[in-house]
């Protein structure tokens, strides 16, 4: 049986969606806008699109329907090959003059489909086995300021967070290879700082360099050096790298990959676009490792209904991919792990991931991290955060500190 992908479509138009569904298997397949002479007729029916449902309602206010189609494509159209996916899937149905909005909810792959690719190398379990960690969630760090500052400095803030009792820390998406501070100057830096921190504790910390580029060469000889100064993962910003990228890195990557995605508030935020949930399916086939989802009550847009979509899409499994690890970030400080736990249904499979609320805390960064300890052992011990501070002085200050920030 010929193997196909199903992709979701929500739209608006002036004409029935039904309509408009035919309009996206002729155009996206092998129709054109008039009709030409059939050549190989008899084949045309392998690339044919098929309308699987049409779910659409009419709005008398704005005069347009609205509503869900989703629409099955042959595999034979493009291989296994997710840029020829997305060109026919996604590039001209955006310019379809009969539709008024277009946010593409969803694609869905079959097992046959994702055993053409090798998903993550790490996932959970081989950043946990890496860490020497079994169970609890991941504490990760942000550097900050995350830009404008050298390497040196750098090496000494991954000092005082390698003596807080920190799993994880990362460059800023921000801070790739500027002038001042080059990653292969950071990776000199920095390495020599959790090596040695390992030696004298026995405790491993994880550092992920900022190794992209445009020029995927230049990420290729970044991986390298970090390979050959013992790294162990990198920052990826999955926009920018996009899908070749994305795809040419995993074929030669041996460290973990964490993945950044700004920019994707472009899509999430419009009423034209790739959801998250689309996007989150490609990044995992594609080989990434940890994913940033944003954070409950956090500093950017998403609200926490949107932030738990997110978690709980990308821990759906994914035929036979190693799971992705979920990272909560953006202005995360301690005080909203109670809400983070609860409604992940208490995992602690999980990277929690500070910046400012580690940093910005008034007993400095070692402060920010123990308190963000404490908020996890509090709700893992099933004790009220407020009355665990009693006895936890980081924490304490962080609740007091960042509440008052959050109001304003």
């Amino acid at each position: 049986m010929m193997d196909r992908f199903e992709v979701t479509y929500l739209i608006y138009s002036f004409i029935s969606l039904a309509q408009v569904a035919e309009k996206i298997c002729n155009d996206q397949t092998t129709g054109t806008f008039t009709k030409i002479p059939d050549i190989s007729s008899g084949n045309v029916g392998c690339f044919s699109a098929e309308i699987i449902s049409v779910e659409e309602k009419f709005f008398s206010s704005i005069k347009q329907y609205c509503g869900r189609v989703v629409i099955s494509y042959p595999i034979d159209l493009c291989g296994y090959d997710l840029s020829a996916i997305f060109t026919i899937a996604c590039g001209g149905v955006s310019s379809i003059k009969v539709i008024e909005r277009l946010k593409i909810e969803d694609i869905q792959f079959t097992d046959q489909f994702i055993t053409q690719f090798q998903g993550p190398k790490f996932g959970i379990e081989g950043t946990y086995r890496k860490l020497g960690m079994s169970e609890g969630p991941v504490i990760g760090g942000i550097l900050k300021p995350n830009i404008g500052i050298t390497p040196a400095d750098s090496a000494n803030l991954v000092t005082q967070l390698a003596a807080a009792d920190i799993d994880f820390i990362k460059d800023d998406e921000k801070l790739q290879s500027p002038p001042y501070s080059h990653v292969k100057d950071r990776i000199d830096a920095i390495m020599p700082v959790i090596d040695d921190w390992q030696q004298k504790s026995g405790k491993k910390v994880i550092y992920a360099f900022n190794i992209c580029h445009s020029d995927i060469g230049e990420i290729e000889r970044n991986h390298e050096y970090l390979k050959s100064k013992g790294g162990d993962a990198a920052v990826i910003n999955v926009n920018q790298i996009g899908i070749c990228g994305l795809d040419s890195i995993n074929k030669f990557s041996d460290v973990i990959l964490h993945a950044h995605t700004n920019g994707l508030a472009f899509n999430e935020r419009s009423d034209w676009g790739i959801s998250f949930n689309v996007w989150q399916k490609v990044w995992r086939l594609l080989g990434i490792d940890h994913l940033q989802i944003n954070g409950i009550d956090g500093k950017y847009w998403q609200s926490n209904d949107s932030v738990m979509e997110a978690y709980y899409a990308m821990t759906q499994p994914l035929g036979h991919l190693s799971a992705t690890l979920p990272v909560f970030c953006s202005g995360q400080w301690g005080g909203q792990v109670p809400e983070t736990y609860n409604r992940t249904g208490k995992s602690t499979k999980l990277m929690y991931l500070g910046g400012g609320g580690i940093h910005g805390h008034p007993l400095g960064a070692q402060g920010g991290v123990k308190a963000i300890r404490q908020a996890w052992d509090s709700c893992i011990l099933d004790q009220n955060i407020h009355d665990y501070a009693v006895t936890h002085p980081e924490l304490s200050q962080a609740l007091s500190y960042f509440s008052h920030k959050a109001k304003q």
